[in-house]
């Protein structure tokens, strides 16, 4: 009975990372970045806050919706199970598993803007925002793990290390974040003050090896593997558990969940070197959570390899050889153990660098080169991107390129951003290839969001700006110290 329990909560935490990709809805998706006035650029760097209005307000779902995922077959197979009403059983799982072990690494990043409210003073940019944020990054690719997982005749190496890391974290974000900007629009800052509340996590440390024990051949592990989510109830008559079964209560405690805080802060620069010419640099979620309840810790009891499994090719061979028609997953989750649950464990945040460099070619092209590094413990990935935005208009800008997305290498980002008198609106993609040629293209996406200027026809004694002169703004005027003549100022972009 107790095993058979083990491999339920296994296969449903299994079954937790894509249900959250289709619970959360918004991303920060790099085709984007190039728009420093887009009202959701500071998820990129806070020094992009901005508002071209007294108050800028946007809410969930048209805040910002974004799905993205590096596994398109993985994931249009889940939706598939979903949409048909039916719950994936073990097989599917094992076959997803199987498709991380192909993979170098699989990454995704999922935000879902819930509130944004953004207030323009003459001390700056204020911006209260809340927002949902799911992160998974695992490696699993390696010939332990085909070894273990896939069915066919596999083979590795005896005593060779093979590290297993997983990270899995669902949280809410409250943050404040502030932006400056000098007179001339040279230099502008930007820092965001963050409080994290943890749902749920998962944590794998886990590193792996085939050993020779006597006259027997075992698969070892050292680290444990360390969560944090309220189980369903077991679901009697059937071998998955129906994750749908986390309901009521269980939702409730689980949504407005504040046993596990968290504190971080965004840091982030532009400089202009001319009006033509210019650099930024940020750093996103410098923090970390303490995770506190619903804890958990695992680890795996060494397991014997049936000796009618393998063969060795040739005496002395460092060398291990399974037959094909067995797959030594299916036993593994009976093997599972729970360890002494800690009192508490922190973990620092995933941590997203940006460094962009920008070169406005006439008033209508901009080119920009920018990079992406996700800091994840074990689990580092760079992206970048070469891109051209084009204005087309006064109210519609479009940006399209090239990009390297961790390990997939052919995505054409197409992104527009439409300003109307009401608000903004954006939607695009970081690989609208995936569209054309999903054959030849691992990533996909998709985003979109709107956000609302409030009270923007209101006048005050010191705004001069009517229906007569709508694009009036006050001149400030500086001058040279050297010459005296009267400075240029930069563009807002």
């Amino acid at each position: 009975m107790k095993k058979g329990i083990r491999r339920k909560r296994i296969v449903m935490f299994l079954a937790l990372v894509p249900l959250m990709v289709t619970m959360v809805k918004a991303q920060s998706s790099l085709a984007f970045y190039p728009f420093e006035n887009q009202f959701n650029s500071s998820n990129y760097n806070p020094a992009f806050l901005t508002s071209p209005h007294k108050f800028t307000f946007s809410i969930v779902p048209l805040g910002g919706t974004t799905i993205g995922y590096n596994n398109q077959a993985l994931i249009k197979d889940l939706f598939t199970e979903v949409l048909s009403g039916r719950n994936p059983d073990d097989d599917y799982y094992m076959n997803a598993l199987e498709s991380m072990a192909d993979k170098p690494m699989f990454n995704q990043n999922i935000e879902s803007a819930m509130l944004n409210f953004t207030y323009r003073s003459k001390l700056g940019f204020f911006n209260f925002r809340i927002k949902d944020v799911q992160t998974f990054s695992a490696s699993a690719k390696g010939d332990l793990t085909k070894f273990i997982i896939k069915e066919e005749s596999q083979s590795v190496a005896i005593d060779e290390i093979q590290y297993l890391p997983t990270q899995v974290i669902h949280y809410r974000e409250y943050s404040l974040g502030y932006s400056y900007k000098s007179p001339m629009n040279r230099f502008s800052a930007g820092i965001r003050a963050k409080l994290y509340f943890g749902k749920a996590a998962m944590y794998s440390s886990l590193s792996g090896a085939i050993n020779k024990e006597g006259s027997d051949y075992v698969f070892n592990t050292e680290g444990a593997i360390s969560m944090s989510f309220p189980e369903a109830k077991e679901q009697s008559g059937t071998e998955t558990p129906d994750f749908t079964k986390v309901e009521g209560s269980k939702i409730l405690d689980y949504l407005l969940n504040t046993g596990n805080p968290g504190m971080g802060v965004d840091l982030g620069l532009k400089y202009r070197f001319t009006p033509d010419l210019s650099v930024s640099v940020s750093a996103i979620d410098i923090g970390k959570i303490t995770w506190k309840n619903n804890l958990n810790l695992k680890h795996f009891d060494p397991y014997i390899l049936p000796g009618e499994s393998y063969f060795l090719p040739e005496e002395g061979s460092v060398k291990i050889v399974k037959k094909d028609g067995f797959k030594y997953s299916k036993e593994l989750p009976t093997y599972l153990n729970e360890d002494s649950i800690p009192l508490s464990f922190s973990r620092q945040m995933p941590l997203s660098i940006y460094a962009s460099i920008k070169y406005r070619v006439n008033p209508k092209l901009t080119i920009s080169l920018t990079d992406r590094f996700m800091a994840v413990k074990n689990l580092n990935y760079n992206s970048i991107s070469v891109a051209a935005t084009i204005d087309v208009n006064k109210k519609l800008s479009i940006n399209t390129g090239y990009s390297i997305i961790g390990d997939s290498y052919f995505n054409l980002p197409f992104a527009v951003l439409l300003k109307k008198d009401f608000g903004q609106m954006y939607f695009g993609t970081d690989n609208i290839a995936s569209f054309l040629l999903p054959s030849i293209s691992d990533f996909a996406s998709f985003s979109f969001g709107t956000c609302f200027y409030l009270f923007k026809n209101r006048d005050t004694k010191n705004d001069l700006s009517s229906d007569e002169y709508p694009f009036y703004k006050s001149r400030k005027i500086k001058k040279s110290r050297k010459s005296g003549l009267i400075e240029r100022t930069y563009p807002d972009n």
